[in-house]
């Protein structure tokens, strides 16, 4: 087992799942390159009736959009640098990739696509809804990836 792939999210379950990989990885000496994906999308500011707030130029709802993107683009990759930290404790510098996109899809595809001989995710994410909805994509994962999945509890 020389490439792991761990997903990441932020949630104390998703931290569980980088320590074990970081373990994992020393002791194996493998590759690691942690993975965050998020469905989160700039949106078009509109006013109280949900009408596009029309006294703004296209310039500017186009600046609005981007700076909203890196935004959201700049707290994810908080996420990952982070949980980098438990890689970077036992000597591994882990490749950071972040996308966009349903994060089960995201996550089998790029495992795919780059020969990973494991993911690892977290068997739960944040609050309640996080947490039925990354055990729904920790399931996915599994159901889908044609890669050997560990699930970290």
């Amino acid at each position: 087992m020389k490439k792991i792939l761990v997903a990441v999210d932020g949630s104390k379950s998703a931290q569980k799942a980088a320590q074990k990989g970081a373990e994992l990885a020393e002791s194996l000496e493998a590759e690691v390159t942690l993975i965050h994906v998020y469905k989160e999308a700039a949106q078009i500011p509109v006013n109280q009736f949900n009408e596009v707030a029309s006294y703004l130029s296209a310039e500017t709802l186009e600046n609005i959009m981007k700076q909203q993107e890196d935004t959201i683009k700049e707290k994810r990759q908080k996420i990952l640098d982070q949980d980098a930290e438990f890689f970077k404790r036992k000597g591994i510098e882990p490749e950071k990739v972040l996308l966009h996109g349903d994060p089960a899809d995201e996550v089998c595809e790029y495992a795919e696509e780059n020969d990973f001989d494991l993911i690892i995710v977290a068997d739960k994410g944040h609050g309640k809804v996080e947490r039925f909805l990354l055990g729904s994509i920790s399931d996915k994962i599994v159901r889908h990836s044609r890669r050997t999945v560990m699930v970290v509890k």
